[in-house]
C-alpha cells in the first residue's frame, strides 16, 4: 500500500523510532497462550477500588422538551421538514440554552439524515452554535446533500467550537432551507467534564489493572445489575474513595503522563487508546489538562494529537500504517468514541489493542477496514460492536473472524483476572418420551458480554427463576474474559435453568459466510473445545437474524462437535434438519420474541394440527431487551394446558434424538446425567 506523506502521517513517523518502543509486545504479567481466544490477566486484587463512572447527559433528542421549533413536526424518533409541507428558511432545531459546557474547545454534533443524497448539491441546512448569553455565534457551517454520505440513513455532522467561560448558556441551532427532506435525530455537545472523565478513568483503569486489577467501575443504567453485585457474586471486597481523583494520586507512580487527544477530530481518542498502555498514559480531554499537569497530579503531556489530523480516516489510516504491523492481530476492537466513553475502553487500553470505527458500509471505510481483517490470523476476534449488526457481523463472518459483542462491558479486566476453574453441573436426567408438545424457551443474546455482565445478572436474581425450565445462552469466550463468572452461574444454577452457547460458538458469526471448508473446520473444533470445558451442549446458529443454516455448516458441526445435542436455526419454521444422521438442527418457532404474547400466538401456530400421535417440539426464543423475564416465561407456561410439557432446551434435543433414532447422549459426555 502507498503512503500518503500528509502532515499527521509525518509526524507519525517522525515519532515511530520513539513509539515502537512502547508498541512492541510488552504484556506484563497478561498470559494470551496460543490457542486461547482471550488473554488472561494477573489475579485481580481482593479488595477492589469501586468508582462510579457516569455522564451527564449533554445531548437532546430532536422531539425533546429542551429544544423548539419554528418549523417541522414531530415524527418517531426525530424532528422532520418536508419539502411542500413545511415553511422552508427557518429554524426547525434550537436550544437548548444549557450552562454546563465548560470553558475551553468543544464539538457540537448534529445527527440528521435527507431521503436524497445524489439529485444536486444544493444546501439542506445551516448549523451553528451560538452564546446564548453574549449572542455571539461561536461556530457555523452550511451542509449540502452530497455531505449525507448515504440516503435514508442518520449522519453525524461536527462542529467545533470554543467556549469562552464558564457557566454561559449555549444554543445549537439548524436552519432549515427547504430544499430536501431532513430529520434531525439529536444535537449534543461531545464533551463536557463528565465526558472527559470517562475517557479519564478507564484508561486508568486499563494502565492500573493490566499488572493486577484493583480497580472496578460500576457505570449502570435501567439494564444494570447493582454497583456491588458482582463484587458480591465473586466474593471480592471493596472501599469506595471520596472522590475518584484520589486514584490517580494513589497510582501516581505507575502514570508517566498524558496522551491528549482532539475534540476536534473525536477518532483520535481510539489512537489514544492503543497508545496508552506502554506510555503508561491517561488519556485526557484538553479540558483536562491544566488540572492534571498541576499538583497534586504533576502528569507531563507526552503526546498531543490535537490539530494532526484532518479526518477520522485519516486517523485509522495513520493506526493501519504506522502501528499496526507491530501489534497482535489476534484481536481487533471497535468502539465508537462519541458513545463508548469507557466501558470496554479499560480492556483495550490495557492491552494496548488496535481500537477502530470503521463501517463496512461506506465505501473508503470498508476498504479500510478490509484491510485491517484481510491481516488477522485464523481463530482471530473481533472485540467491542459494529456500527450496524448484521453488516458488521457479516463483514468478519467472511474474513473467518468472530464478533465478541462486548462494547458495554464494563469491568473485563477484573473479570479476566478471576480464577478459571469452572465448574460444570451435571445434567439432569431428561423425561420420559411421550406424545406430547415438548416446548423450550430460550433467552437470546448471552454472546454478548455486556448482557451477560449487566442485564442477565438482574435477570438472575428474578424470583421465578428457577419454576420453569430456560435456556440461557451464553458465550463460550467467558472461558477466558468472565470464567469467573461462568462459574458463579452454574454454581447458582437450578436444574431448570439450561446454560447454552449463544451465536454462533466461541463468538457472533454468521458461518454460511465462513470463507473456507478448512477455517469451518476450525472454527467448529474450537467451538466444541470451549463448548466441552463451558458445559455447553446446545447452539444458537445465526445467520442473519432469519436465516438458516447451509447443509455444509451442519455437517461440519456435525463432524467436528461430537459432543453437541443440537443446533437451533433462525429459519422461523424451517422444521428439523438431521445432519450427517447424527445431529439434529431445529429451526425456531420463534426466532426473536418480544413478549408473552407474542410466545403465546408462535406456539399455537407451531401446534397447529397436531394429533396428539406423535411428539412435536417446539422451540421459542426470547429477547430480553423489552422486559421479556423468568416470569414471562413462567406465565406462558402457566397458560398451557396439559397436551404440552415446558423442557429445557438440551432436554427437547436429547428427546428429537430419541424420537429420531439418534444416541442421546453423543460423544459419551461424563457430564450428562446426575445420578
Amino acid at each position: 500500500m502507498t503512503r500518503s506523506m500528509n502532515y499527521p502521517v509525518k509526524m507519525a513517523a517522525a515519532l515511530l523510532p520513539l513509539l515502537l518502543l512502547f508498541i512492541l509486545p510488552s504484556t506484563g504479567q497478561i498470559t494470551w497462550p496460543a490457542g486461547q481466544f482471550l488473554p488472561s490477566f494477573p489475579a485481580s486484587a481482593q479488595t477492589q477500588d469501586l468508582i462510579i463512572l457516569r455522564e451527564t447527559s449533554t445531548r437532546w433528542e430532536g422531539e425533546g422538551p429542551a429544544l423548539s421549533h419554528k418549523t417541522g413536526r414531530l415524527e418517531t424518533d426525530g424532528w422532520l421538514c418536508q419539502t411542500g409541507i413545511d415553511a422552508p428558511n427557518d429554524h426547525m432545531i434550537y436550544g437548548p440554552y444549557n450552562n454546563s459546557i465548560p470553558a475551553g474547545p468543544n464539538v457540537a454534533e448534529f445527527r440528521m439524515k435527507i431521503d436524497n443524497n445524489t439529485a444536486n448539491d444544493d444546501p439542506v441546512v445551516d448549523i451553528d452554535v451560538r452564546n446564548a448569553t453574549t449572542g455571539q455565534v461561536l461556530a457555523s457551517r452550511t451542509i449540502t446533500r452530497t455531505q449525507f454520505p448515504v440516503a435514508s440513513n442518520y449522519t453525524n455532522f461536527t462542529l467545533p467550537f470554543t467556549m469562552p467561560a464558564d457557566n454561559q448558556s449555549i444554543e445549537l441551532r439548524v436552519y432549515w432551507r427547504g430544499t430536501a427532506y431532513t430529520k434531525v435525530d439529536w444535537v449534543a455537545v461531545q464533551q463536557n467534564n463528565s465526558s472527559a472523565e470517562m475517557y479519564l478513568f478507564a484508561s486508568l483503569k486499563g494502565i492500573v489493572n493490566r499488572t493486577q486489577p484493583r480497580i472496578f467501575s460500576y457505570e449502570g443504567d435501567a439494564f444494570a445489575e447493582g454497583q456491588y453485585t458482582w463484587l458480591q457474586s465473586l466474593g471480592l471486597g471493596w472501599s469506595e474513595p471520596a472522590d475518584k481523583w484520589d486514584l490517580i494520586t494513589k497510582y501516581r507512580s505507575e502514570l508517566s503522563g498524558l496522551i491528549v487527544y482532539d475534540p476536534a477530530q473525536i477518532h483520535t481518542v481510539n489512537l489514544a487508546t492503543m497508545l496508552a498502555r506502554d506510555q503508561h498514559a491517561l488519556i485526557a480531554a484538553p479540558t483536562l489538562v491544566s488540572r492534571l499537569t498541576s499538583a497534586p497530579y504533576n502528569l507531563p503531556v507526552l503526546l498531543d494529537l490535537r490539530g494532526q489530523f484532518s479526518s477520522k480516516l485519516q486517523v485509522y489510516q495513520t493506526l493501519y500504517n504506522t502501528y499496526w504491523p507491530n501489534l497482535d492481530h489476534r484481536l481487533l476492537i471497535g468502539l465508537n468514541p462519541d458513545i463508548h466513553k469507557a466501558a470496554l475502553r479499560e480492556y483495550a487500553t490495557a492491552l494496548g489493542a488496535a481500537v477502530i470505527w470503521l463501517d463496512p458500509e461506506v465505501p473508503a471505510e470498508s476498504t479500510l477496514l478490509n484491510n485491517f481483517l484481510s491481516s488477522m490470523p485464523a481463530g482471530a476476534n473481533y472485540m467491542g460492536w459494529w456500527p450496524e449488526e448484521a453488516p458488521g457481523v457479516q463483514r468478519a463472518s467472511t474474513y473467518g473472524i468472530a464478533t465478541i459483542a462486548s462494547d458495554w462491558a464494563t469491568n473485563l479486566t477484573v473479570h479476566s483476572g478471576m480464577p478459571r476453574t469452572v465448574n460444570v453441573k451435571p445434567m439432569p436426567p431428561k423425561p420420559a418420551l411421550l406424545n406430547k408438545l415438548y416446548v423450550a424457551f430460550i433467552l437470546s443474546d448471552g454472546d454478548n458480554l455486556q448482557y451477560v455482565e449487566h442485564l442477565m445478572r438482574k435477570l438472575w436474581n428474578n424470583p421465578d427463576r428457577g419454576s420453569v425450565p430456560i435456556g440461557w445462552t451464553l458465550s463460550p469466550a467467558m472461558l477466558d474474559a468472565m470464567p469467573g463468572a461462568l462459574n458463579y452461574y452454574w454454581q447458582s444454577s437450578t436444574d431448570n435453568d439450561n446454560l447454552i452457547s449463544g451465536p454462533s460458538g466461541y463468538g457472533y458469526a454468521y458461518p454460511n459466510s465462513w470463507p473456507s471448508q478448512s477455517s469451518l473446520n476450525q472454527f467448529v473444533a474450537k467451538t466444541e473445545d470451549y463448548n466441552q470445558r463451558a458445559g455447553f451442549r446446545v447452539i444458537t446458529i445465526w445467520n442473519t437474524i432469519t436465516g438458516g443454516i447451509n447443509q455444509n455448516v451442519g455437517e461440519t458441526f456435525a463432524s467436528h462437535a461430537p459432543s453437541t445435542l443440537g443446533l437451533t436455526a433462525q429459519n422461523t419454521g424451517g422444521g428439523l434438519t438431521i445432519y450427517n444422521n447424527s445431529l439434529p438442527g431445529m429451526a425456531l418457532s420463534c426466532n426473536y420474541c418480544t413478549g408473552e404474547q407474542a410466545m403465546k400466538d408462535h406456539i399455537a401456530s407451531a401446534a397447529a394440527g397436531w394429533d396428539g400421535n406423535s411428539p412435536r417440539f417446539i422451540i421459542i426464543q426470547a429477547q430480553p431487551w423489552q422486559n421479556v423475564t423468568p416470569t414471562s416465561f413462567k406465565n406462558v407456561a402457566n397458560s398451557l394446558n396439559a397436551d404440552y410439557i415446558v423442557v429445557r432446551p438440551d432436554h427437547i434435543f436429547q428427546l428429537i434424538r430419541e424420537a429420531n433414532g439418534l444416541p442421546v447422549n453423543p460423544g459419551n459426555n461424563p457430564l450428562v446425567f446426575r445420578r
